[in-house]
């Protein structure tokens, strides 16, 4: 275990690293996105941030400014330097920094490389180094007649950075990274990016990222808004604080998420480069792993080639997935895990490519080499005989052999003990040592680490298709095996009758165990039996351990299904799991997940249909109405890029992408951003994909509503119906059974061209465009649900008695809100 354990001892507090967050601010020209070749830097925000002791030569921490004078129509204040420029320290907020003016961008840029030359920093961050930032600094340079990529690496009398074919494609894998920028000795850090893979969200701006990671609010400004900010010298504060709240932000952010101190400690347990943490994949983390363990065992690696790979068999084992048994389980479902199943199977059983004999039907015919995994391998019979005599061979279920672990000890299974071993003396530090929260925070980076390594390294023998040494037999011995225990578990699951427990769904290493009629606490004690008995079942170290037991709970198809979950017996507030239904997931907007989970709470609470309709009609009579907040209503879907799509896609975000390129080409998102957008109303059969508009236009423009009956028809109803048809609720006939009070919706969306862009500037775009828009529409005040001109419908005013009456009932509760309302307020009229 020392190879492993040896990572662990050595906790050293400081990384010894020196980052530099860089944000830019460039004065654009109208509602135009920055552009390199026109639009000159104004200014340079910075934060060094250096991982040292306190007693270093070098500051831990430094803010600063670099000012572009020829950009400022009014000036600066400051006080004049000896060397004839202005500097001086910004302290007129929480952020401090030290500003330095300069005359123009040459010397803005002679500055900037001057401070990179002093400080050395080892990696470069940024939270969007594609348009600004970084990308935007190098870009510039380029129209300066200055080669920023050299002078910003650690090699510069390189005039040409040399890539070669495997390093092109590393550059591809790290796009999701750096956006596809090398500087050499250096790393380039794209927050955006990296948040995309730290924390789900439907919005990666910086706002949202800060308000859900931070837990605050951050003020958002266009570039047209901080423009026209910074040319006014009482306003140009505002600008100033933005850029040195983002290029604070960026380090928080890091830190918030220790990605930096994660990823440090991450590199050194799996003797791998920091950036190839990021960058490369869990086969590059596995093999290196794997390689320090066989190398002292005089074992070499295979290294097969494409060819060698495509001609490999094909895998005939797939994990055992049962279909549940769809529907609504008032009983309580106990949920057993088994811990690291595959991990457990490879230590248990001994699978490796050193201890592997190969298939039956290839053993004992001949002395010839036979096929095994992407290369052959040769058996002697009698050495095979000796083994088999002496009862040292196992055999998986799929019909592959292999050594005992008294003739061998396999690579895997010894790298994998170590692994769980160590996690476990990880973990247990962590218990002994709580006060200290450096020590904390790198202890739980390594067990992390390790936890994963041990997860994806099945996955490193059956990767057939891209795998570094991908071995089929290895691969689909463990995916047999873990398919036989979990059958062997749930057989003695269902044939024990003291449970009385039927397993009605299973995935992989996890049962789902049904306990008819029992509480709570039945369930929690047949779980431990369970785990118990299929624990001793098994040989060391499979363990099936009870995870969580819901009540009540629905259980739609294979990997979705939700329910109230309690951890202990003793846990009395149950809480709200969802898994693989549309309340996790992304691809829709979020009034769906809103109400999808406010109808499943109400449903597990009460177990009343009639609440779950009455509250579901409510919310479409609001929608109908109108009287929601669009923000529920915005989609967001990844942008793949211009060429991600096939010709003639009809896909909003590409729809988009195209209409704001028209105006400004620089204006195209980002691969991978999401792009929002909504659908509003339009003419009766007009395509979809001519319905879609950016949330922004639609705030712009009074005119342009949501699309009401798309939203409830198309969006809400459909995973409703997958949740309450189980237990016969039909959410279409509740809303078609719905009194209508917004027949005469204005279909105010209007069809326009693709190039008809509503911008800020152009407020009289926004013109009406629909005869419905000319016209007001009300509804009858008896609220009969008519729609009239004039206050009271022609059936109402027929029975004048009933419509007084309720006219005055309406007021006199209106009344009773204003009184109520002017108490709570303090703000009584005078006549009282």
């Amino acid at each position: 275990m020392a190879s492993v354990c040896m990572l662990i001892q050595t906790i050293v507090p400081y990384n010894y690293l020196t980052i530099l967050s860089l944000e830019i601010h460039v004065n654009t020209r109208g509602d135009l996105r920055p552009n390199p070749s026109t639009d000159p830097i104004v200014a340079i925000f910075y934060r060094i941030h250096n991982d040292v002791p306190p007693d270093h030569p070098k500051a831990p921490s430094v803010c600063g400014i670099i000012l572009n004078r020829e950009q400022a129509p009014h000036g600066f204040s400051g006080e004049p330097g000896t060397d004839g420029r202005m500097s001086y320290k910004y302290n007129q907020s929480q952020h401090v920094a030290d500003v330095v003016i300069v005359s123009s961008e040459r010397e803005l840029y002679e500055k900037f490389l001057l401070l990179i030359s002093f400080w050395d920093p080892d990696i470069f961050a940024g939270y969007e180094i594609e348009s600004v930032s970084w990308g935007y600094v190098i870009e510039r340079g380029y129209v300066l007649e200055m080669n920023l990529m050299k002078m910003l690496s650690r090699v510069p009398t390189l005039e040409k950075v040399y890539v070669s074919e495997e390093e092109q494609q590393e550059l591809l894998e790290m796009h999701d990274y750096s956006a596809g920028l090398k500087i050499p000795g250096r790393i380039l850090l794209d927050i955006w990016r990296l948040m995309r893979h730290e924390i789900a969200l439907t919005s990666y701006t910086f706002e949202n990222v800060v308000y859900h990671i931070l837990h605050r609010r951050v003020p958002n400004h266009s570039f047209r808004q901080l423009s026209r900010l910074w040319n006014k010298p009482y306003s140009r504060w505002i600008v100033l604080e933005y850029y040195l709240e983002r290029v604070n932000g960026n380090f928080e952010i890091l830190n918030q998420l220790d990605l930096v101190g994660r990823t440090a400690e991450l590199a050194k347990l799996f003797g791998i480069q920091f950036y190839e943490v990021l960058s490369r994949g869990s086969q590059f983390r596995v093999e290196s792993m794997m390689l320090r363990i066989a190398k002292p065992r005089n074992f070499v690696s295979v290294s097969p080639s494409i060819q060698q790979r495509a001609h490999m068999r094909a895998p005939e084992y797939l994990p055992l997935i049962l279909e549940p048994n769809s529907r609504f389980y008032a009983d309580p479902i106990i949920v057993l895990d088994f811990q690291s199943l595959y991990p457990s199977v490879i230590i248990a059983y001994n699978y490796c490519f050193s201890t592997c004999l190969g298939r039956i039907e290839h053993l004992g015919e001949s002395t010839a080499s036979f096929e095994f995994g992407a290369s052959h391998l040769r058996i002697p019979p009698n050495m095979l005989k000796a083994l088999l005599d002496k009862n040292l061979v196992t055999f998986s279920p799929c019909g592959v052999a292999f050594v005992k672990k008294r003739v061998r000890e396999g690579v895997l299974p010894r790298m994998l003990s170590e692994i769980l071993n160590t996690r476990l003396m990880v973990k247990k530090s962590m218990k002994l040592h709580k006060e200290n929260s450096i020590l904390q925070r790198v202890l739980h980076s390594r067990q992390l680490g390790l936890k994963l390594i041990a997860n994806v390294t099945y996955g490193y023998t059956a990767a057939n298709f891209s795998g570094r040494m991908p071995c089929v037999e290895i691969g689909d011995s463990v995916v047999a095996k873990g398919r036989e225990t979990l059958e062997r578990a749930i057989k003695l699951v269902e044939g024990t009758e003291r449970w009385g427990a039927k397993v009605v769904y299973g995935d992989t290493d996890s049962l789902f165990v049904l306990c008819p009629g029992r509480t709570k606490a039945d369930a929690f004690k047949i779980g431990e039996e369970i785990a118990e008995a299929v624990t001793k079942e098994n040989p060391p170290p499979v363990k099936l351990k009870l995870e969580k037991v819901y009540q009540p709970s629905i259980l739609q198809t294979k990997k979705r299904y939700v329910g109230y979950m309690y951890e202990s017996a003793a846990q009395e507030k149950p809480t709200y799991e969802a898994k693989g239904i549309e309340t996790v997931r992304r691809d829709g907007c979020p009034v769906v997940a809103k109400m999808l989970e406010k109808v499943l709470r109400i449903l597990f609470e009460t177990c009343d249909v009639s609440k779950v309709k009455q509250y579901t009609c409510r919310q479409f009579t609001k929608i109908l109405e109108g009287r929601v907040n669009l923000q529920d209503f915005i989609f967001a879907k990844e942008f793949r890029g211009e060429e991600g799509y096939k010709p003639g896609a009809c896909v909003p975000a590409l729809e988009l992408s195209r209409k704001w390129k028209l105006t400004d080409p620089r204006r195209e998102p980002r691969r991978g951003q999401r792009v929002p957008y909504v659908i509003i109303n339009g003419p009766p059969l007009v395509p979809l994909i001519r319905l879609v508009r950016s949330p922004d236009e639609v705030l712009s423009n009074e005119g342009l509503k949501i699309n009401a009956n798309y939203y409830i028809s198309k969006a809400i109803i459909p995973p409703l119906n997958r949740c309450l048809l189980l237990i016969g609720a039909d959410v279409h006939q509740w809303y078609n059974d719905l009194p209508r009070k917004t027949l005469m919706l204005h279909n105010t969306g209007g069809v326009g061209t693709v190039g008809n862009v509503v911008t800020a500037a152009e407020p009289q775009a926004h013109k009406k465009s629909t005869i419905l828009q000319y016209f007001s529409t009300t509804n009858c005040i008896v609220d009969c649900g008519r729609q009239t001109q004039h206050g009271v419908c022609k059936d109402c005013r027929k029975q004048p008695q009933r419509a007084l009456t309720h006219v005055m009932n309406k007021v006199n509760k209106l009344e009773r809100k204003l009184e109520l309302t002017e108490k709570v307020s303090g703000r009584e009229s005078e006549q009282r």
